[in-house]
């Protein structure tokens, strides 16, 4: 329920590793032609790809590691008193159909 990714966000991880890839590709190639200097900046420019592209993959983990936490509580709560759930789900629901009702 809570590992659905949007399309966006996939594009945006594939991007960051495909950019990824291609510099320490470049990096790679660099190594028999290129001077010192520039080795070091293609190696330094890798590095903080890769500091990057981590940090987003460890910031998504972080978010869907809560949101799994709130519905794992959530879960026990409605497991745990059902009559309150279905109290908190009568008066949500009334409230939107009021917010609703008072549009037309």
């Amino acid at each position: 329920m809570f590992n659905r990714t949007t399309k966006n966000d996939d594009a945006d991880i594939n991007q960051d590793v495909s950019l990824l890839a291609d510099t320490l590709d470049d990096l790679l190639k660099s190594y028999g032609s290129k001077t010192k200097e520039e080795i070091d900046s293609a190696r330094g420019k890798a590095e903080s790809l890769l500091k990057e592209t981590r940090a987003k993959l460890n910031g998504r983990n972080r978010v869907t590691q809560a949101a799994k936490d709130a519905g794992e509580h959530v879960d026990n709560y409605v497991h745990d008193k059902p009559w309150h759930g279905v109290g908190i789900g009568t008066a949500v629901g009334i409230v939107i159909g009021a917010l609703l009702a008072s549009r037309r």
